[in-house]
């Protein structure tokens, strides 16, 4: 068995086609999603916006503005959940900020009226592009700044109120603590994750998913190749005094070893080149290339088992099988992604039966959820894929017989 093992092993290791698409193909891949999705994090984040603030006689005179913008302008530190929302510009007048905003200098401006309440003004152009999108980085920032003017203003009003109808309870001690009291936040941020989320990890966990089905492509080819009516190779070896069952266990484990080491790869890239952070679970993640390289395995050896058809149409049959699947996992794009969770969302039984999902999610599992049971449970769907596939295949190569080679 192991004599057929590294056979195998050598002969996988010469052959440029299974090279390249088990092992550089997914490698390749993921490096082209990279280059798509680098920019998609950057989407869903506040970006400072370049605003024109109108420091007139009101400004002026509006208690608070100019510590409000310094606030919002301060720029962020590693580490700090401070983040910048503007670049100000300080002009004289509004007809100099509608000036700066024909010659798209800014975004928009800022102004205070007799009132003591701050303003915001956005250009036409800006609007109408936050109205489209708005989970742009500029319609992120401007939500955002409109929520801190509101709180801003809302404490001015009760300020300009209390100092209109009681000036002598403005001037208690307790009063500006009172005012100030509604900004502050009484809630406590919780993360339900096991890390932060990113909005472009499960597309890289697509390409590891359509990398792991790619090698059983592997094990249908070597499986094939023990077949005496399929292959000269085959038999030949039909004539050894090498019983059959160890000639296919080295096959299967050769192509298992093969897969592992080509998921590995493609996980190591994605892990480091691309960013993609487990939050400490690197040997979790091993485990799941384990477990879904032994299913990929057993689907190749299902494939390869069956008689009658040649390698080139068990090849083709694979690849067009992982291919069809990966569409419904996300792999082609953010349309194809949310078709995924609308899948997810009616019909789970599609991914439940999906082993390019399954395998996808072994990886999601590990990085969303703070609790490993749902890994658990995505492994042991995995195990029952792979004991159907194992049992389909080996009754199939049991019940071969052949008349003459």
């Amino acid at each position: 068995m192991w004599n057929s093992f590294f056979i195998n092993v050598k002969t996988s290791m010469r052959d440029s086609s299974s090279l390249f698409w088990v092992l550089a193909f997914p490698v390749i891949l993921a490096a082209l999603m990279l280059g798509i999705m680098s920019n998609l994090q950057d989407g869903y984040t506040a970006a400072a916006q370049p605003f024109a603030i109108v420091s007139d006689a009101n400004w002026k005179a509006s208690p608070g503005a100019d510590e409000l913008v310094s606030s919002l302008s301060k720029k962020s530190k590693a580490g700090s959940n401070v983040t910048q929302l503007l670049i100000p510009t300080t002009v004289d007048s509004m007809d100099e900020a509608n000036t700066r905003l024909d010659s798209r200098k800014d975004i928009g401006y800022l102004y205070a009226d007799s009132d003591g309440l701050i303003n915001m003004v956005l250009s036409d152009r800006e609007a109408a592009s936050i109205q489209s999108d708005a989970t742009a980085s500029e319609g992120i920032a401007v939500s955002i700044l409109s929520a801190s003017l509101g709180s801003f203003n809302q404490s001015n009003s009760a300020r300009i109120t209390l100092a209109h109808q009681s000036p002598d309870m403005l001037a208690s001690a307790t009063t500006p603590i009172l005012l100030q009291s509604g900004g502050q936040t009484y809630t406590k941020d919780i993360r339900l994750t096991h890390i932060k989320p990113s909005v472009t990890a499960p597309y890289f966990f697509a390409v590891l998913g359509m990398a792991c089905l790619l090698g059983a492509s592997i094990a249908a080819s070597m499986i094939t190749r023990t077949q005496p009516n399929l292959s000269a190779l085959g038999a030949r070896r039909s004539t050894s005094p090498c019983p059959r069952w160890q000639q296919t266990a080295g096959a299967f484990l050769a192509s298992w070893f093969f897969c592992f080491i080509s998921l590995l790869i493609a996980y190591v890239f994605v892990r480091t080149v691309c960013g993609v952070t487990t939050g400490g679970r690197d040997p979790v993640a091993l485990l799941a290339i384990v477990v879904g390289t032994f299913m990929s395995t057993a689907f190749g050896s299902l494939i390869g088992a069956i008689p009658t058809i040649s390698l080139e149409v068990k090849m083709g049959l694979t690849i067009g099988i992982d291919c069809s699947l990966s569409a419904l996992v996300g792999l082609y794009g953010s349309p194809i992604m949310d078709l995924s969770y609308a899948i997810q969302e009616h019909v789970p039984i599609l991914h439940l039966l999906n082993p390019v999902k399954q395998v996808s999610n072994l990886f999601y599992d590990i990085v969303y959820y703070d609790s490993l049971a749902p890994f658990a449970r995505t492994c042991g769907i995995l195990v029952i894929m792979s004991t159907v596939f194992l049992a389909a295949g080996s009754l199939l190569l049991r019940k071969q017989q052949y008349e003459y080679l």
